[in-house]
């Protein structure tokens, strides 16, 4: 019973494969060669709107161009939905900081997302993070 019920499992996979359209593959495959538009499109997202956090200017330019990039090449009803993300716009158009004493230096840093702006220069103490070898 085991024999046959395993065996009918195997021919009905058999019987469900679906016929590859070779037409088809071929046609894809030679739009895929002769007009790829994936390195365009990957210097549009990357170059022009560069990173894309979440919520920010830069995200919202990227997903409309993707709209209106998807109907230009026909998709139909190409468009975004509504979300509240909760979090204003952001982008860390510059930041700066330098180091007065004991030297006088530049600061490199890293500003994390979504944190707001000061209100004009600020002070403190800085402290180095060395990662563990």
């Amino acid at each position: 019973m085991k024999k046959l019920i395993l065996g009918l499992a195997v021919g009905s996979l058999l019987l469900g494969q679906e016929k590859v359209d070779e037409a088809t593959t071929a046609k894809m495959r030679s739009e895929e060669l002769e007009h790829s538009q994936i390195m365009r499109t990957l210097h549009t997202l990357t170059d022009r709107y560069g990173p894309r956090v979440t919520g920010s200017p830069n995200h919202e330019a990227a997903a409309k161009w993707a709209v209106s990039q998807m109907t230009a090449w026909g998709l139909k009803n190409a468009h975004l939905e509504p979300w509240d993300f909760g979090h204003p716009g952001w982008l860390n158009e510059s930041a700066t900081g330098k180091i007065v004493a004991p030297v006088k230096q530049n600061l490199k840093f890293e500003v994390i997302a979504w944190t707001p702006s000061t209100k004009g220069a600020v002070t403190g103490s800085t402290m180095q993070v060395v990662p563990r070898r």
